[in-house]
């Protein structure tokens, strides 16, 4: 197996086919500072390109998700008359956005599972995984407003691509905390747990998602992912290929075949 990278603010765990990416500064609330959102980018390149694994969940350790951007990381520069809070923001904002973009080229299911606050660039995380499961005690604030920031982690986009445009301005503007049956209703999360219960429903999820073939996976991620921002005719383009591709693969041979014998396939992702 691939060798995670060493880090300091997150975790990278394997239970087999299934990895595990933890944000780890509970005392902190798993705040992003400059460090952790440094880590994250070399964790999200490490997890697209390199790691052996077929699905992935991403929590945070102690009670909370994410808190988003460390506070204190802004009183510092807000404190330093020499500092030049904007750009030291600006240069974060650019190192955590590469880490999005490296996060959502991972070509296997990527499942939230949180365990508590996930606000601001915590909850745009969250919304950057393909499914969401929460703890009943978990809660999403998109909280930039409080401060008087505008958005950023992907908040203003992922979020109309999961309530629709109206109701992502309605929750920008009146800023709610959700807790996590609303976070359900809205759609935010496909199911809420018992905090206890958390991790082993995740994994579970993960497990299920694992066993389907890898090629499938990695073209439903990328087809509907892209699909709003492409015309129908292009679109099109890449579903031809993409299942042209597909017949090529032996896990192909081994769905058709087990699909005629009426029995289970065993995908190898091969």
């Amino acid at each position: 197996m691939a060798t995670p990278p060493e880090l300091q603010r997150l975790k990278i765990t394997a239970d087999g086919p299934i990895g595990t990416l933890t944000l780890d500064r509970p005392e902190e609330m798993n705040a992003m500072d400059p460090v952790l959102i440094g880590e994250l980018t070399v964790a999200a390149a490490w997890l697209a390109d390199r790691a052996p694994f077929r699905a992935l969940i991403v929590t945070g350790a102690g009670r909370a998700f994410s808190a988003g951007g460390d506070v204190n990381w802004f009183m510092k520069g807000l404190e330093d008359p020499e500092h030049d809070l904007p750009a030291d923001v600006r240069r974060g904002a650019e190192v955590l956005h590469q880490a999005i973009v490296d996060l959502r080229r991972i070509p296997y299911p990527v499942i939230a599972a949180v365990n508590g606050a996930a606000a601001g660039a915590g909850f745009s995380l969250a919304l950057m995984c393909d499914l969401r499961i929460a703890a009943a005690e978990a809660v999403f604030v998109v909280a930039y407003g409080r401060i008087g920031a505008s958005p950023d982690g992907g908040m203003t986009y992922f979020l109309p691509r999961v309530v629709g445009p109206a109701r992502a301005l309605q929750l920008a503007f009146e800023d709610p905390v959700i807790d996590a049956n609303a976070a359900l209703e809205l759609g935010l999360v496909s199911r809420v747990v018992p905090g206890e219960e958390l991790l082993d429903a995740a994994h579970a999820k993960a497990e299920e998602l694992a066993q389907k073939a890898p090629h499938y996976m990695r073209m439903a991620k990328r087809l509907i992912n892209e699909s709003i921002e492409h015309s129908l005719t292009d679109h099109l383009q890449l579903e031809r290929h993409g299942i042209a591709d597909s017949m090529g693969t032996e896990d192909l041979r081994r769905g058709v075949t087990a699909f005629k014998a009426g029995e289970s396939p065993e995908f190898k992702g091969d």
